[in-house]
């Protein structure tokens, strides 16, 4: 590697100063891939304050995004080498987020494998792309694509502004109050036993997101939060349907 592509144990940062001690002890995660999904959970980990190692085989890529990550190299993923030269397997977690080149994917993620590391997060593009990553051992598989049009399924049935699966029986949805629970404390509703819902959060008009209790009164304009099975919260934020 020349100058302008170091390894990230010789960048300057507060914690890397003359300590090379492994990525893993600082939470620095490493993104391969930076097309539009890696590149955007690159720059969203990086706001959070998380120091992200941002890795691609594009020139292009990395030279468009090196005032945004500041730990940015151009390499080849698939190689041992390459790997090992930028630390990779030290890493507290890596993210294989490369597209639509499946044989660099599957590749890059055996490797990883075969060091020992086991905190990965791979994306997948088709069902057996996600079958052969979880035959290598990954646990958490992300299919942007197929989660966001189950997603979008939800929201177009209901009337809800955000849906997220939290599991096959659980979910999470940002709606509006139906009528028939407004002015009333939630303690008296019972929403839980007649509509196997909970909602964990409300937002006022002018104000912030606040929890629940059961002293709590919806209005018309509040915006709520409600947990539950997937039906059941759906059939909640659609009540207003049937009125």
């Amino acid at each position: 590697m020349n100058d302008t592509h170091v390894p990230w144990r010789s960048k300057a940062r507060t914690f890397f100063t003359g300590d090379p001690t492994p990525m893993a002890e600082h939470g620095a995660v490493v993104v391969i891939g930076l097309g539009r999904f890696g590149a955007s959970l690159a720059r969203e980990l990086t706001s959070l304050g998380v120091d992200v190692v941002g890795i691609d085989r594009s020139e292009a890529v990395v030279e468009a995004l090196r005032d945004e990550l500041p730990f940015i190299t151009c390499a080849d993923a698939t190689q041992d080498a390459a790997l090992a030269e930028l630390g990779v397997a030290e890493a507290s977690r890596v993210v294989v987020a490369i597209g639509s080149d499946l044989a660099a994917s599957i590749l890059t993620t055996s490797r990883i494998m075969r060091s020992g590391h086991r905190r990965i997060w791979a994306k997948a593009i088709t069902e057996a792309h996600a079958e052969i990553l979880a035959q290598l051992g990954v646990k958490q598989i992300v299919n942007p694509e197929d989660d966001m049009g189950r997603r979008l399924a939800h929201l177009i049935r209901g009337h809800m502004s955000d849906f997220l699966r939290i599991d096959s029986d659980y979910a999470i949805v940002r709606t509006q109050p139906p009528v028939r629970v407004l002015g009333q404390p939630l303690s008296a509703l019972g929403l839980r036993g007649t509509h196997g819902v909970t909602v964990i959060a409300v937002k006022h008009p002018g104000a912030g997101w606040a929890n629940t209790d059961g002293g709590t009164v919806l209005e018309a304009d509040d915006e709520i939060i409600i947990a539950g099975a997937p039906d059941a919260v759906e059939r909640f934020s659609a009540l207003d349907k049937h009125v």
